[in-house]
């Protein structure tokens, strides 16, 4: 088999770019398609050119003259030419003799470019010369497939240029034929509407028309969408082709009426409906596998505690609860301690922080089934963690944990699983992206909770709220002041930018400055302990913070909340903050404080002024952001795949039941027994 390096007739230095970007072959070669197309069918005169319009050109030129200048450090050549019509003109090139010594005089070329006036002169932005016969208008196009058609733009790999992805791909076009193979039934694609492969391929790279373009990215965009949903189906099946032993297939009611009155407060109504769901899946002999989405405030963790006391009392067996970070876990772990201690089940937690003994102890605990629940964070990926009868794992906050993490469940005799996500996600994208788990939503806040009012203001207008805030203050309530954290990389710039808030802020709170103190990411966990312990006991009344309080704190006091620079967070962020202050029934306030006054700025804040409906909220999210960063990645395997198909309920619904349909009436198909490999290797790999 001919290598790759002979087939692009390229040298090692390109090979070994394309191969660091999981280019290895020409089939992946050809998968790495344009991320634009210029229309370039029309060759057009001098006149007929509009600057204004700043399109891309195709005029056919003959030399007449060419003169090189240089002043300073700056070469220029100017080129004087006339077009077919015999128009004259002259274009001036800067810096660049490589590309001036290509134009010869008395030579016919076709200059390829955006036209634009610098200096005075007429000028072509990074023109493409290309030699071609005199005033002939049929223009030979087979050998050169830069003018005359509609041409592809790639995306630059490190400094292998866009034109040179062009010029290999119409070289190797007609290897299409013998790389590729049709692997879906005709019966599939009439089903749907889709061309072929081969033609798929073809169009996406150089188009006859802009029609055969959509039509080659409608079958790409709906070969990741029929691959997620086969993905999910064989992992569906793969996890509960075993049945679970339930010691007991009966329902026991009295159970769950037994802890629930209990409770210090009354289950809503969507609660008790997620509660009763569940219980009906742990009775059904396949492990569960469902996805539990919530609203801030919806109390989510009693749910799961409900359940695996359920779990312990019915089939006494053990539960673990999964949270990613280790802050998260410290907080589920004194809620369910709460909740569970006096009704005599012993709980643990393991994570990095304790001591090499501790963990052991928890570990031997574990297995001789003297703890009934573990909270963990990732220590429990261990290869010497072992249960005695693991019937029940939690994961909190779903998408932050890898494909392979909840894999691991499989050693384990794959107990049910729940996963819960304050990220709500739309039903359609739900089944398209976990449509191996059964998805329930808690969206009912309890009914004595009141509504927070959010307000859009000014820096100036938040100076006049002080002796507002000053009055709360008095009557015992607590203040968060936020400021951005965007990207890792901008951490430690965002942590001076807190700093600095944090002393204007005491400047203008004098009266009370010494109650006024900072919380950072960078702080170690004892040192947030302390903060948060001074917040909470009237040591401080205003916490200046960036974004760590929004998956750690939980203080009913605090009741209004101020959002520095509230334009840079993202909808479901803001909604996760100022979550924050709704902790009890209390009259809570919310204020966005931005500079930037563009429309769409102000559009999006304006939502949050308007609703408190986090799917309503997602949906905004995802127009903006794009679906897997809706699910926190910057990964962007899938991310192109368009917002008509992600939200499309019922042709995600069909895609489903057509790939049930080609598992159960093709499962000889090659590339099916290929498909778990190609996504656990290569997909997964990037996801984890």
């Amino acid at each position: 088999m001919m290598s790759l390096k002979k087939q692009l007739k390229t040298n090692d230095r390109y090979l070994k770019i394309l191969q660091k970007n999981w280019i290895n072959n020409l089939k992946e070669f050809f998968q790495y398609f344009p991320r634009d197309y210029e229309n370039r069918e029309n060759l057009v005169t001098l006149d007929q050119i509009n600057i204004l319009d700043k399109a891309i050109c195709s005029v056919k030129w003959f030399i007449t003259d060419k003169r090189f200048f240089q002043r300073w450090a700056r070469k220029t050549f100017t080129i004087k030419f006339n077009d077919e019509k015999w128009n004259r003109w002259e274009i001036v090139i800067y810096n660049s003799a490589f590309l001036a010594s290509k134009i010869k005089v008395n030579s016919w070329y076709i200059i390829v470019g955006k036209p634009y006036f610098k200096y005075g002169k007429f000028s072509f932005s990074n023109p493409e010369i290309i030699e071609t016969e005199a005033i002939d208008d049929n223009v030979d196009q087979q050998n050169d497939p830069s003018f005359g058609r509609i041409y592809p733009i790639y995306s630059e790999l490190n400094w292998i240029k866009p034109s040179w992805f062009a010029k290999k791909m119409w070289d190797i076009l007609p290897e299409i034929e013998t790389t590729f193979s049709e692997y879906l039934p005709q019966d599939f694609l009439q089903e749907f509407n889709l061309i072929d492969i081969k033609t798929t391929i073809k169009n996406l790279h150089y188009p006859n028309n802009i029609d055969n373009v959509r039509q080659g990215k409608y079958r790409i965009f709906f070969d990741k969408l029929l691959r997620l949903q086969l993905h999910s189906i064989i992992n569906r099946n793969e996890y509960r082709q075993n049945d679970i032993d339930l010691n007991g297939s009966q329902e026991d009611r009295a159970i769950v009426k037994f802890i629930v009155d209990r409770l210090e407060f009354q289950l809503t109504g969507a609660q008790k409906k997620v509660i009763k769901k569940v219980i009906e899946d742990i009775h059904s002999w396949k492990p569960m596998m469902r996805l539990l989405q919530w609203d801030v405030g919806s109390w989510k963790t009693v749910v799961a505690a409900i359940v695996a006391f359920y779990v312990y009392k019915k089939f006494w067996a053990q539960s673990v609860f999964l949270a990613p970070l280790e802050v998260l876990a410290n907080q589920h772990y004194k809620t369910l301690a709460k909740l569970l201690l006096p009704l005599w089940l012993r709980i643990e937690i393991l994570k990095w922080s304790l001591t090499q003994w501790q963990k052991d102890k928890v570990k031997s605990d574990l297995k001789d089934w003297k703890i009934h629940i573990l909270v963990w964070t990732h220590a429990v990926l261990q290869d010497d963690v072992e249960f005695k009868d693991l019937k029940f794992a939690i994961i909190d906050e779903q998408h932050k944990f890898g494909v392979k993490q909840r894999a691991v469940f499989h050693k384990f005799a794959n107990p049910h699983i729940l996963q819960m996500s304050a990220t709500p996600i739309p039903r359609s994208m739900a089944l398209a992206f976990f449509g191996e788990f059964d998805v329930s939503v808690i969206d009912e806040m309890p009914k004595w909770r009141k509504e927070i009012y959010t307000k859009i203001i000014s820096e100036s207008e938040f100076v006049k709220l002080k002796p507002w805030i000053l009055t709360r203050i008095m009557q015992k309530q607590k203040i968060f002041i936020v400021t951005p954290l965007i990207e890792e990389s901008e951490k430690m710039e965002n942590l001076k930018a807190a700093t600095v808030e944090f002393e204007n802020i005491k400047s203008l709170f004098f009266e009370i400055k010494d109650k006024i103190w900072l919380l950072h990411g960078k702080m170690k966990s004892t040192e947030k302990d302390e903060v948060m312990k001074g917040f909470q006991w009237d040591k401080y009344d205003i916490l200046v913070s960036t974004t760590v309080i929004e998956v750690w704190v939980d203080v009913p006091q605090a009741t209004v909340m101020l959002i520095k620079n509230a334009e840079r967070f993202w909808l479901s962020q803001l909604h996760q903050l100022r979550w924050r202050i709704w902790r009890s029934d209390l009259q809570s306030y919310c204020f966005l404080e931005t500079k930037n006054k563009s429309w769409d700025s102000y559009k999006r804040l304006k939502a949050m002024e308007e609703t408190n409906d986090w799917f309503k909220l997602a949906e905004l999210d995802l127009e903006s952001r794009g679906a897997w960063e809706i699910l926190w990645t910057m990964q962007s395997w899938q991310t192109d795949l368009p917002l008509e198909i992600l939200m499309n309920m019922k042709f995600v619904e069909k895609v489903r039941e057509w790939a049930e349909w080609l598992l159960e009436h093709y499962p000889w198909l090659e590339w099916l027994d290929a498909l778990k490999k190609y996504l656990d290797e290569k997909i997964i790999k990037v996801l984890v």
